[in-house]
């Protein structure tokens, strides 16, 4: 637990609006689509929980799913909003709440979620209320408690995780059916811009031409191949 915790409401909405050309957001969210795509069935419900700016809601609803997503943050609830696909159903609330306004799902996706919750035993109670019996929960949180820095404090982060501690949340409750680590080759990057110069990550640059194209590589095949150590970790649970 850090000891204390701030929100940088601009820097979250430039976060939330990068997201579209990340590259490493992308390459969760395909291992994610990946996890996903052998359990659905058309129709089924799938809620996406603290959607930021909804870029996972496209993809969701392109499986045939049903999709209800929530945000509580005014801008990027904004922005998923406008941008939700036909058919999706965007709330202005968090996990705490959605309960109130949805049936229990088939799929619950939680991306970089559960860090921002300062109860994270009371969020976990609240994801296996919100799945159906047998439902599955893919979630993914950063790693690595030293690597808690500026980019952390700025997104109002609690704390950061490892593959035990992350677990050991969802054990009893849960059937463990995957959990790794994702962006092992970043770390070097976490642990100097945010950590160490307390900076925010170089984005614009990573963004366009020939560092974009690797970064896309570097991404999508750590996305393949699991990695002892990496800055992200998920999971796949099932109730």
């Amino acid at each position: 637990m850090t000891e204390s915790v701030h929100e940088d409401i601009d820097y979250k909405t430039s976060d939330h609006l990068f997201r579209s050309k990340d590259e490493y957001a992308q390459g969760k969210y395909d291992l994610t689509t990946r996890w996903l795509k052998p359990l659905v069935r058309p129709g089924q419900l799938l809620l996406n929980i603290g959607c930021g700016s909804g870029e996972y809601n496209a993809t969701a609803a392109a499986m045939g799913l049903r999709v209800v997503a929530c945000e509580p943050e005014e801008n990027a609830y904004d922005i998923a909003s406008r941008e939700a696909p036909p058919g999706t159903r965007v709330l202005n609330c968090g996990l705490m709440e959605l309960q109130a306004e949805t049936a229990p799902a088939s799929f619950i996706v939680m991306h970089d979620v559960l860090e921002h919750i300062e109860d994270h035993v009371a969020a976990v109670a609240a994801v296996h209320r919100l799945l159906e019996p047998g439902g599955v929960a893919i979630i993914s949180v950063p790693a690595y408690q030293w690597l808690f820095g500026h980019h952390d404090v700025q997104l109002g982060h609690y704390r950061r995780y490892t593959k035990s501690t992350l677990l050991e949340l969802f054990d009893s409750d849960f059937k463990v059916e995957a959990a790794r680590y994702y962006g092992a080759a970043l770390i070097p990057v976490a642990l100097w811009f945010s950590r160490l110069s307390k900076k925010p990550y170089p984005v614009a640059g990573a963004s366009q031409g020939l560092t974009a194209k690797a970064m896309r590589a570097v991404c999508q095949l750590e996305s393949r191949l699991p990695m002892p150590v990496g800055t992200s970790v998920l999971i796949r649970v099932r109730r």
